[in-house]
């Protein structure tokens, strides 16, 4: 494992190449989604107006996970903190007439919120400088992000 992390060629070492493919790999069967009716596809407007903000959010992201990487533990906590006070998208009343909040299922403020709230948790885990609780605690957030966009990316939010 050595040689491999060094960057060492096997070949250098005596051992045999792997065989090239004589075929390309088969291709992964598409995910199947369930016909399911608490499934809402998204509006074209509503995953247009979502794709700036999740695109937001992957670079915060992004920088966050390089803080708790490196343990820049204040860096971690300031970007959290800014993540879990982001505004947000206000559920719609039963008379609303908004556009996008309208269009948008209940699942996806219920994720909206659930990010916030462990957001918030991940600041504070960053804040008592406890590099474990902070790595935990940004693993739980990724958790809601997979979530929302694995949702996002097959067009609909369960």
């Amino acid at each position: 494992m050595v040689v491999v992390a060094l960057g060492l060629p096997l070949a250098a070492l005596g051992a045999e190449p792997a065989p090239k493919p004589t075929s390309p790999p088969p291709k992964a069967a598409p995910v199947a989604e369930a016909a399911s009716s608490d499934v809402t596809p998204l509006s074209e407007l509503a995953r247009r107006l979502l794709r700036r903000r999740m695109e937001r959010h992957g670079r915060d992201l992004s920088t966050l996970g390089q803080a708790v990487v490196l343990l820049q533990l204040e860096v971690a906590q300031e970007l959290a903190q800014g993540v879990a006070k982001e505004p947000r998208i206000v559920r719609p009343t039963p008379d609303s007439t908004d556009e996008l909040n309208t269009q948008l299922p209940e699942r996806f403020f219920l994720l909206q919120d659930e990010l916030r709230d462990r957001a918030r948790t991940l600041a504070q885990a960053a804040g008592s400088k406890d590099p474990q609780a902070t790595a935990a605690a940004y693993g739980t957030l990724l958790q809601t992000c997979v979530s929302c966009h694995r949702a996002f990316l097959r067009g609909a939010l369960p």
